[in-house]
């Protein structure tokens, strides 16, 4: 019995001993969010890049049919705003990417904001980083939903023209 009992203990010394070698992970975030743009906000100090979406860039334009600008980067900016304002987000650390920022499924309560933000035309599925959103994104699409009701360029695309210009 004695034996038992000094395995047990060295056994829980050895795992006390081993969780101090190793540095606490951070699966994320939760709190309020201040957004940046349609798919980067901030939550608990924590710049957070949006997994499986691309927004429009700020400076970004659609053109509408009958011809006219608009401002769609804004525009999803200001949408994603309004929805989490006042309301408590929870991100969950997917990787980081090469800005530094903290990629990350994020939740209102159960609901994925990616998922809301693609069904409701605010933002693209990103396929280049994951395939989650592309069912969603051609029912937006079908649907005529934000976005889809104006000439669009995704912002990957949009990105790459400014820098061959």
């Amino acid at each position: 019995m004695r034996w038992i009992l000094t395995l047990l203990l060295a056994g829980g010394i050895y795992t006390a001993m081993r969780s101090l070698d190793q540095p606490p992970v951070n699966t994320g975030v939760q709190g309020s969010a201040y957004v940046h743009d349609g798919d980067t906000f901030t939550v608990a100090s924590v710049k957070i890049r949006l997994f499986g979406v691309d927004a429009p860039e700020m400076d970004q334009t659609c053109e509408m049919p009958d011809g006219t600008d608009w401002a769609c980067g804004r525009w999803s900016r200001d949408q994603v705003r309004d929805m989490l304002r006042g309301r408590t987000l929870r991100c969950v650390k997917q990787t980081y990417d090469r800005y530094g920022r903290m990629v990350a499924r994020c939740y209102l309560g159960d609901q994925d904001l990616a998922q809301l933000l693609v069904r409701g035309g605010i933002v693209f599925s990103y396929a280049r980083y994951s395939r989650d959103y592309i069912g969603v994104e051609k029912a937006a699409i079908a649907a005529g939903r934000g976005l889809w009701v104006a000439k669009v360029v995704a912002p990957a695309e949009f990105r790459r023209s400014k820098r061959e210009n």
